[in-house]
């Protein structure tokens, strides 16, 4: 999807910030970021990993040199090699307009050499926020692929797919997103976050509740399934 395309389907949408989390990479964050900002988006920068227990795991940092940064570790521990079992064709870089800049050679939907608590851990460590994704989904959420969240790990906002909170959520703020891979379905789920200023510190406020501050999820039912895409 090209960058222009995403802030356009997202400020038809109504939306006023969002977050591209592509899979196992943050090569299209600037360009994206750049886009948003100019078109009064707010954006959060992050990615979307895929950890070796096939769990896939958000993070999500303040800047973009961070985020970038962390994306070249990541893209380290992604196995070399092109082989898609998934029939998804080429992935490409693109430009604001969506012109080709490059073919990316790694299959970027493979699971990478690296734990789920030992992401979150680095996460942690670079001053990101680390979200379990889809947790209650079939397949890449950490229920189905390893019956629960490691111990020891704060995780103040978790995604869900379902109607239904998984208790082991706790009181954790529930994030609800579109996981949008195709335009159209950019919007179809939605979080209402109220904070002071778009900062990691001021979201694990707004997940404690504090002072007025909130993270609040919003179910649609109505809303497609991932696998549509």
């Amino acid at each position: 999807m090209a960058p222009h395309a995403i802030v356009a389907a997202a400020l038809a949408a109504g939306l006023n910030l969002i977050a591209v989390t592509d899979h196992n990479t943050a090569a299209m964050t600037p360009v994206i970021a750049q886009v948003a900002r100019d078109a009064g988006l707010d954006f959060l920068y992050g990615l979307e990993l895929q950890t070796r227990e096939d769990v896939h795991l958000l993070a999500y940092f303040d800047d973009e040199a961070t985020c970038v940064a962390f994306s070249d570790e990541v893209y380290a521990v992604l196995s070399d090699g092109y082989e898609d079992p998934y029939g998804l064709g080429e992935q490409v870089q693109v430009d604001a307009e969506g012109n080709t800049l490059r073919y990316e050679p790694k299959f970027l939907v493979n699971g990478l050499d690296l734990s789920f608590a030992d992401a979150v851990r680095r996460i942690d460590e670079l001053g990101g926020l680390a979200v379990p994704a889809h947790i209650d989904r079939e397949f890449f959420g950490a229920l189905s692929q390893m019956g629960g969240l490691p111990e020891g790990l704060d995780f103040p906002i978790i995604e869900v797919r379902g109607e239904r909170i998984p208790d082991i959520c706790g009181d954790a703020a529930i994030l609800r997103s579109s996981d949008a891979h195709i335009l159209h379905m950019i919007g179809e789920r939605v979080t209402h976050i109220t904070v002071r200023e778009l900062t990691i510190v001021e979201l694990r406020k707004a997940a404690a509740g504090i002072d007025g501050r909130s993270i609040v999820g919003e179910f649609s039912p109505q809303a497609d399934d991932w696998s549509r895409s």
